[in-house]
């Protein structure tokens, strides 16, 4: 049986009343106690790459609310009453993904809440960049002409060309948040030191044998965490790593057979969302195995350790840096720490 499908609402697009409702009010702030003559809407038209009619029914809307006043026979001038800005501030644009979100879920939401939060409480202005419509055109249009600089996040959540090529192409500093960009500094979660905090506190606990379950191989945490226990001379058994593909569940099944109760089950990453449903069946006694996970996707029956992001450690370092190299500062990479802490089932704070 399949799902039944959303309806389709046939509703005109809401990108190009943005990008020109952005150009006045760029223009009201710019202007501040001066008013000043908007371009024509033919001009207009042209620039933003709609109908005359389109940018008519746009610049009615904002003489209605107020950003606009219409001098009969001479056209339309920015209203010194809605410049709400005592002094020019910067506007710093945030990316986020890659810029045509329709729904966020918990990690990127906590993100760009956090980045907000950061760009806003230093008396800047945030600008949510979309990239809706065709990013060639937008790259040469005077809706970008306010922006001073811009905070992407987490670039590798949705991989897209036209985000990074929007990106590169800009004429401001850029700062990367948590996923890495040639060119361009980054802020990063340090996730080669949670697999090394993750191992210290195993080894201290007696736990020499944890199950890894993993995307790839090549994952900083395996690295921190096979780092810990070289430093303690204790060998770390690579086959009880599990990596994300055909036959993930099959082998994972075996190893919680054969082991009856692990010491231990570090799913790195988003890995726990995968395997809950296996140690539901497999009845995990969360008692006596030590489960690590991330808390984005942390579930509440479940007992451990969480592995969680301070996201406004994050946001906070990279409008330090974004700021730094808007003043002429030197590109650099930054690392925060994750925050590891214990967790019990049936706490309903987070859920």
């Amino acid at each position: 049986m399949t799902g039944k499908r959303p309806s389709i609402t046939k509703t005109p697009s809401v990108a190009e009343y943005q990008r020109i409702r952005k150009y006045v009010i760029d223009s009201v702030l710019a202007a501040g106690n001066m008013p000043v003559r908007l371009a024509s809407m033919r001009e207009l038209a042209g620039e933003f790459g709609v109908s005359i009619a389109t940018v008519q029914r746009a610049l009615k809307e904002l003489t209605d609310d107020g950003y606009l006043t219409a001098r009969k026979g001479v056209g339309l001038f920015t209203n010194p009453d809605r410049a709400w800005l005592r002094g020019k501030c910067d506007v710093i644009g945030v990316l986020a993904a890659d810029g045509r979100q329709i729904y966020f879920e918990n990690f990127l939401w906590n993100l760009l809440a956090s980045t907000g939060r950061a760009v806003t409480g230093t008396r800047r202005l945030l600008y949510n960049v979309s990239l809706m419509y065709t990013t060639e055109r937008v790259l040469g249009s005077m809706e970008l002409s306010a922006m001073a600089g811009m905070i992407w996040l987490g670039p590798d959540f949705a991989p897209s060309a036209a985000a990074d090529g929007f990106a590169r192409a800009l004429k401001v500093p850029v700062v990367t948040v948590n996923d890495r960009r040639e060119g361009f500094s980054c802020v990063s979660m340090d996730v080669e030191q949670e697999g090394y905090e993750v191992g210290r506190r195993l080894l201290a606990e007696g736990r020499t044998s944890p199950i890894v379950v993993a995307k790839r191989r090549g994952m900083l945490q395996i690295a921190g965490l096979e780092r810990a226990f070289r430093e303690a001379g204790v060998p770390f058994n690579d086959r009880l790593l599990v990596l994300r593909g055909a036959g993930m569940e099959e082998r994972l099944g075996t190893m919680l057979d054969l082991l009856d109760a692990p010491q231990a089950i570090y799913a790195v990453g988003g890995m726990l969302r995968d395997i809950a449903p296996l140690l539901r069946r497999h009845k995990l006694d969360c008692g006596r195995c030590r489960l690590i996970g991330e808390a984005s996707v942390w579930e509440p029956d479940f007992s451990g350790w969480v592995v969680d992001q301070d996201f406004d450690a994050l946001a906070a370092a990279a409008c330090n840096r974004l700021f730094s190299e808007m003043r002429g500062g030197p590109r650099r990479d930054c690392l925060i720490p994750r925050i590891i802490r214990e967790w019990k089932a049936g706490d309903s704070e987070r859920f």
